[in-house]
Protein backbone atom coordinates (compact mmCIF):
# COMPACT_ATOMS: atom_id res chain seq x y z
CA UNK A 1 0.00 0.00 0.00
CA UNK A 2 1.81 3.71 -1.06
CA UNK A 3 0.82 6.61 1.49
CA UNK A 4 2.77 9.41 1.14
CA UNK A 5 1.29 10.44 5.13
CA UNK A 6 0.87 8.69 8.15
CA UNK A 7 -3.04 10.20 7.38
CA UNK A 8 -3.46 8.24 4.35
CA UNK A 9 -2.32 4.94 6.38
CA UNK A 10 -4.44 5.12 8.55
CA UNK A 11 -7.35 6.19 5.99
CA UNK A 12 -6.81 3.38 3.86
CA UNK A 13 -5.81 0.61 6.68
CA UNK A 14 -9.37 1.76 8.27
CA UNK A 15 -11.34 1.56 5.02
CA UNK A 16 -9.34 -2.33 4.06
CA UNK A 17 -10.35 -3.20 7.84
CA UNK A 18 -13.97 -1.73 7.42
CA UNK A 19 -14.23 -3.68 4.18
CA UNK A 20 -13.27 -6.88 5.29
CA UNK A 21 -15.52 -6.71 8.67
CA UNK A 22 -18.72 -5.75 6.65
CA UNK A 23 -18.39 -8.95 4.91
CA UNK A 24 -19.19 -11.11 8.16
CA UNK A 25 -21.74 -8.41 9.21
CA UNK A 26 -24.01 -8.61 6.13
CA UNK A 27 -23.80 -12.54 5.74
CA UNK A 28 -25.14 -12.24 9.67
CA UNK A 29 -27.96 -9.91 9.10
CA UNK A 30 -29.09 -11.88 6.12
CA UNK A 31 -28.89 -14.92 7.64
CA UNK A 32 -31.10 -13.73 10.70
CA UNK A 33 -33.33 -11.71 8.47
CA UNK A 34 -34.47 -15.25 6.51
CA UNK A 35 -34.65 -17.07 9.69
CA UNK A 36 -36.63 -14.57 11.25
CA UNK A 37 -39.56 -14.49 8.07
CA UNK A 38 -38.95 -18.43 7.52
CA UNK A 39 -37.66 -18.47 4.77
CA UNK A 40 -34.43 -20.43 5.54
CA UNK A 41 -34.98 -23.11 8.50
CA UNK A 42 -32.29 -24.66 11.17
CA UNK A 43 -30.55 -27.46 9.33
CA UNK A 44 -30.47 -29.08 12.79
CA UNK A 45 -32.83 -30.54 14.79
CA UNK A 46 -31.30 -33.00 17.21
CA UNK A 47 -30.87 -31.13 20.79
CA UNK A 48 -27.91 -33.39 21.60
CA UNK A 49 -25.83 -32.30 18.02
CA UNK A 50 -26.82 -28.36 19.32
CA UNK A 51 -25.80 -28.39 22.24
CA UNK A 52 -22.49 -29.80 21.21
CA UNK A 53 -22.35 -27.09 18.39
CA UNK A 54 -22.91 -24.50 20.92
CA UNK A 55 -19.89 -24.92 23.08
CA UNK A 56 -17.81 -26.11 20.24
CA UNK A 57 -18.08 -22.80 17.59
CA UNK A 58 -17.38 -20.15 20.06
CA UNK A 59 -13.84 -22.46 21.48
CA UNK A 60 -13.13 -23.25 17.96
CA UNK A 61 -13.38 -19.27 17.45
CA UNK A 62 -11.27 -18.73 20.50
CA UNK A 63 -8.31 -20.87 19.79
CA UNK A 64 -8.63 -19.64 15.94
CA UNK A 65 -8.05 -16.03 17.77
CA UNK A 66 -5.45 -16.91 20.07
CA UNK A 67 -3.41 -18.77 17.64
CA UNK A 68 -3.69 -15.85 15.79
CA UNK A 69 -3.02 -13.26 17.79
CA UNK A 70 0.65 -15.17 18.92
CA UNK A 71 1.25 -15.53 15.31
CA UNK A 72 0.90 -11.57 14.64
CA UNK A 73 2.82 -10.69 18.20
CA UNK A 74 5.27 -12.83 16.79
CA UNK A 75 5.43 -10.93 13.15
CA UNK A 76 5.45 -7.58 15.12
CA UNK A 77 9.00 -8.47 17.33
CA UNK A 78 10.21 -9.73 13.77
CA UNK A 79 9.54 -5.96 12.73
CA UNK A 80 11.34 -4.28 15.14
CA UNK A 81 14.48 -4.34 14.00
CA UNK A 82 13.60 -2.48 10.66
CA UNK A 83 15.66 0.77 10.70
CA UNK A 84 12.95 2.82 8.91
CA UNK A 85 9.47 3.42 10.44
CA UNK A 86 7.78 3.88 7.26
CA UNK A 87 9.09 -0.09 6.15
CA UNK A 88 7.97 -0.78 9.70
CA UNK A 89 4.41 0.37 8.97
CA UNK A 90 3.89 -1.16 5.65
CA UNK A 91 5.05 -4.34 7.54
CA UNK A 92 2.61 -3.49 9.59
CA UNK A 93 -0.30 -3.98 7.31
CA UNK A 94 -0.05 -7.29 6.64
CA UNK A 95 0.61 -8.71 9.95
CA UNK A 96 -2.16 -6.66 11.53
CA UNK A 97 -4.52 -7.14 8.94
CA UNK A 98 -4.64 -11.03 9.73
CA UNK A 99 -6.06 -10.25 12.74
CA UNK A 100 -8.83 -8.30 11.13
CA UNK A 101 -9.48 -11.27 8.76
CA UNK A 102 -9.61 -13.78 11.72
CA UNK A 103 -12.03 -12.05 13.63
CA UNK A 104 -14.43 -11.24 10.41
CA UNK A 105 -14.08 -15.65 9.13
CA UNK A 106 -14.75 -16.31 12.80
CA UNK A 107 -17.83 -14.19 12.36
CA UNK A 108 -19.11 -15.64 9.48
CA UNK A 109 -18.57 -19.08 11.62
CA UNK A 110 -20.83 -17.85 13.91
CA UNK A 111 -23.35 -17.13 10.98
CA UNK A 112 -22.69 -20.81 9.71
CA UNK A 113 -23.49 -21.55 13.42
CA UNK A 114 -27.04 -19.78 13.63
CA UNK A 115 -28.14 -21.28 9.80
CA UNK A 116 -27.39 -24.85 11.42
CA UNK A 117 -28.74 -24.61 14.80
CA UNK A 118 -31.60 -21.27 14.85
CA UNK A 119 -30.07 -20.67 18.49
CA UNK A 120 -30.35 -17.59 19.38
CA UNK A 121 -26.86 -18.15 21.43
CA UNK A 122 -25.07 -17.53 18.50
CA UNK A 123 -26.39 -13.77 17.92
CA UNK A 124 -24.82 -13.53 21.57
CA UNK A 125 -21.71 -14.82 20.12
CA UNK A 126 -21.34 -12.33 17.11
CA UNK A 127 -22.02 -9.76 19.14
CA UNK A 128 -18.98 -10.58 21.42
CA UNK A 129 -16.65 -11.10 18.17
CA UNK A 130 -17.97 -7.58 17.12
CA UNK A 131 -17.11 -6.43 20.91
CA UNK A 132 -13.45 -7.62 20.34
CA UNK A 133 -13.05 -5.82 17.14
CA UNK A 134 -13.04 -2.26 19.45
CA UNK A 135 -9.93 -4.35 21.24
CA UNK A 136 -7.72 -5.03 18.08
CA UNK A 137 -9.23 -2.32 15.69
CA UNK A 138 -5.57 -0.75 14.04
CA UNK A 139 -5.60 2.41 15.86
CA UNK A 140 -2.31 5.16 16.36
CA UNK A 141 -2.41 3.43 19.85
CA UNK A 142 -2.70 -0.43 19.61
CA UNK A 143 -0.49 0.42 16.20
CA UNK A 144 2.66 2.29 18.40
CA UNK A 145 1.85 -0.40 21.31
CA UNK A 146 2.25 -3.62 18.66
CA UNK A 147 5.61 -2.12 16.91
CA UNK A 148 6.38 -1.30 20.36
CA UNK A 149 7.63 2.84 19.08
CA UNK A 150 9.35 5.31 21.61
CA UNK A 151 10.33 8.83 21.09
CA UNK A 152 9.76 10.53 18.53
CA UNK A 153 8.30 7.66 16.36
CA UNK A 154 5.83 6.97 18.90
CA UNK A 155 4.55 10.47 18.92
CA UNK A 156 4.57 11.06 14.70
CA UNK A 157 2.39 8.11 14.89
CA UNK A 158 -0.15 9.09 18.22
CA UNK A 159 -0.75 12.25 16.43
CA UNK A 160 -0.25 10.72 12.97
CA UNK A 161 2.33 12.73 11.79
CA UNK A 162 0.43 16.63 12.78
CA UNK A 163 3.09 16.81 15.66
CA UNK A 164 6.45 17.69 13.19
CA UNK A 165 3.86 20.17 11.01
CA UNK A 166 5.26 23.35 10.88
Amino acid sequence: MNFSTLGEFFYKLYNRCLLVMFIPIGVFLTVYYLLLVGKVTPILREEEVIQVILVVFPLLFIINLTIVHLVAASRFKALMPEPSLGIRLEKYLSAGFIRIKALAAGSVFMAIGLVLTGHPYFTIYFSISLLWLFFIWPTPGRVSKDLKLKGDEQKMVLTKGEAFRF
